[in-house]
């Protein structure tokens, strides 16, 4: 018994050692994790012997499902903005014959920024996109989804949402990143780091020049 309750006490001392070696492991984003201390609070409270045992199996099949399948994934999200239907626009009026405008929440802002320019948004800072993407090492101008994975848990953003820039930056769905579809996930990965929201749908003037025929 005492035993046991020592090396209870042990684990959740090192519970944050156990983090980082779970994030280096299974290339899992520090966002997901829970709080630390709240975690190791409430595991005090817990009776180690009844939890139940890791299958590294079923791990292993999470993990491909995430690093291959990711983009298939996403697409059976059901998309938010069907809620918003529920709460039409005001109309008439005041508002009628006026477009939208410039000055409203959000707008330029986050996913915003960039609308109605000329030059694509993103090729503001794609030097440095350009430049991480060919440290990665692509063949035939693409890198592989579990090499994008590896390098975009670094922004330690939630896998749930670095699933939903996935999702908009494979713009050709092949389950890979050229160049451009590789600046496209960072500059989404910067506007979310920035403190604003994914868009549910990749706005029209965010999509690379490249792959508008898509």
């Amino acid at each position: 018994m005492f035993g046991k309750e020592s090396k209870k006490k042990e684990l959740i001392k090192n519970l944050g050692d156990i983090y980082a070696n779970l994030q280096r492991e299974h290339q899992i984003s520090p966002g997901d994790f829970p709080n630390l201390e709240r975690m190791q609070e409430q595991l005090q409270h817990h009776d180690f012997s009844k939890f139940h045992i890791m299958k590294p199996k079923l791990i292993e099949h999470v993990d491909h499902m995430l690093a291959n399948e990711i983009s298939k994934l996403m697409q059976m999200i059901p998309h938010e903005e069907a809620m918003m239907n529920d709460n039409p626009a005001v109309q008439g009026g005041a508002f009628d014959g006026v477009g939208e405008s410039p000055f409203g929440i959000g707008r330029g802002e986050g996913a915003d920024a960039g609308r109605g320019e000329e030059e694509w948004v993103v090729a503001k800072e794609r030097y440095h996109y350009d430049d991480s993407f060919d440290k990665l090492g692509p063949l035939n101008g693409k890198i592989t989804g579990a090499v994008a994975k590896s390098e975009m848990v670094k922004s330690k953003l939630p896998n749930s949402v670095l699933g939903k820039i996935w999702k908009h930056a494979d713009v050709d769905r092949d389950g890979m990143l050229d160049a451009d579809e590789w600046a496209l996930a960072n500059h989404l990965i910067k506007i979310k780091l920035d403190g604003h929201d994914i868009p549910n749908e990749l706005p029209d003037h965010l999509v690379p020049p490249s792959k508008r025929g898509f």
